[in-house]
């Protein structure tokens, strides 16, 4: 008897015939390695009248490879509206007449803020262990005064993120309070095509489970064709999602090989770098740290009790939609495949996992908190400040709140860690710009930002398998698809 072509084991010489996730982590490696040979090519050319930045910059591979990454991460992103807009419709029409919708909406939501809690509450335990920004020597690493001569190495980012902030600044008001109103007006859209256009999950989340309610109390004759019409959108989406993931391998390549090649070159290039550099390291460790117990521990004990799976199983139903997170370090990017692996590899139903992972990707982000927490404080200490427990709850529950409204793409976080420094330096009576050390944050954000939101989408993949184990499911009873 013969064997099958699709029991073989895969060529270790054709990546081709390996598992999308082998290929994945493949693409990850070879584009840190590129990303490292783009950089060391830019500074061995480098001299004064010709910075590094300039030759990386205008290097025919290094646009070339941002491109691919560029349209890589439009493809993904491409994909999102209509499969969020027809899952969530498509779910909330199949049960909004069940008798525990309630139920199940209040179940996904006690989740994702006890498991964001405790992200928060890690980050805050490991921070003021590990005290990465305090020096041994007992004093400040930061002043105000050296950061607007450090600041200029990256302006161009730091205005950026300064332009951004002060716009949130503009619709909100200058309050906390008014801050996290301003999360609540979101979930109205005044025009939904906008928020389509805006890629403002937080409104059409809402808007699709008004619409997908009311769907539910259509008469039969326009009930079918309204589901007929939605159910060839989800369906035509999962098979461009399907394409796009095909060249997943070279995306994520492309991706770290721009990504990382300017941070290379970014961390040899200031002087001023290398004074934080074991600073800055240990901050890395310390995020990078809690980040592993919160994903590969708390997260596994909370689905071993409480969902009573298999946190390995559970694990490896979701890899490839880790990897991507991963590497393309956008929440909102990873919806489709996150809801795939739900699906196909983890078996939640689409009724199911449709509600929650989208409104997860919104609302959920235990990465996210984690590092608004740490990174706060990391800033906090490397300007010689000492917080003391009042000041450090306030800064859990502004991480908890902001951390709801970060959108799901690269770097939004930075914004909201600026809320916070803003509302600590008021609590120490303004004398302090705590905002002003945030640039010392860019130089390691994108590898961090790449672990932060893996948990994030880590994160609503356990919230569909635990709300469909609680609704009376079984997902992970069965083995893996390849």
């Amino acid at each position: 008897m013969t064997e099958s072509a699709s029991s073989r084991p895969p060529d270790l010489w054709k990546p081709l015939t390996w598992k999308l996730h082998w290929q994945i982590l493949l693409g990850l490696f070879l584009g840190v390695m590129s990303g490292w040979g783009l950089a060391f090519y830019a500074q061995s050319a480098a001299s004064e009248s010709n910075p590094a930045a300039k030759i990386l910059a205008e290097h025919p591979l290094r646009q070339l490879v941002q491109t691919g990454g560029d349209m890589f991460l439009a493809a993904l992103k491409m994909i999102v509206v209509p499969l969020v807009l027809s899952s969530i419709i498509l779910s909330i029409a199949s049960i909004a007449g069940r008798q525990g919708f309630a139920r199940m909406g209040i179940r996904t939501l006690g989740f994702y803020a006890m498991t964001s809690l405790i992200a928060i509450v890690l980050g805050l335990f490991l921070v003021n262990t590990i005290r990465p920004g305090v020096s041994t020597t007992g004093k400040a690493l930061l002043t105000a005064e050296g950061m607007d001569e450090f600041s200029k190495s990256f302006r161009a980012e730091n205005e950026k993120l300064q332009k951004s902030a002060k716009m949130d600044s503009e619709k909100s008001g200058d309050t906390l309070f008014s801050k996290v109103l301003n999360v609540f007006k979101q979930l109205i859209p005044s025009n939904i095509f906008k928020s389509m256009v805006e890629l403002d999950l937080l409104g059409i989340i809402v808007w699709a489970i008004l619409f997908g309610f009311f769907l539910s109390r259509l008469p039969a004759e326009y009930l079918a064709i309204q589901k007929g019409f939605w159910e060839g959108i989800y369906r035509i989406s999962l098979g461009m999602t399907d394409l796009v993931l095909k060249f997943a391998p070279i995306g994520v390549l492309m991706l770290l090989a721009s990504s990382l090649s300017d941070n290379f070159v970014a961390l040899s290039g200031d002087n001023r770098i290398r004074e934080f550099g074991t600073a800055l390291w240990y901050f890395a460790f310390t995020v990078v740290l809690a980040l592993t117990i919160h994903m590969f521990g708390v997260m596994s004990v909370i689905m071993f009790v409480f969902a009573k799976v298999n946190p390995w199983k559970n694990l490896k139903a979701f890899s490839p939609a880790l990897l991507t997170a991963f590497s393309t370090a956008s929440s909102n990017a990873t919806i489709s495949v996150n809801l795939e692996c739900a699906e196909k590899r983890a078996g939640v139903s689409n009724s199911i996992a449709s509600f929650v992972i989208p409104l997860g990707a919104t609302v959920n982000m235990n990465g996210t908190a984690l590092y608004e927490c740490v990174a706060a404080l990391f800033v906090v200490q490397m300007f010689g400040v000492q917080l003391d427990i009042a000041q450090q709850f306030l800064v859990v529950l502004i991480a908890l709140l902001t951390s709801v409204g970060v959108a799901g793409v690269p770097s939004a976080s930075l914004v909201a860690i600026l809320i916070i420094l803003d509302s600590v330096s008021k609590q120490l009576g303004g004398s302090l710009d705590l905002a002003k050390g945030l640039p010392i944050l860019l130089i390691l954000d994108r590898p961090l930002d790449m672990c932060r939101t893996a948990v994030n989408v880590f994160g609503d993949a356990c919230g569909a398998v635990y709300v469909a184990r609680k609704e009376g499911e079984t997902p992970l009873s069965g083995p893996i698809p390849e």
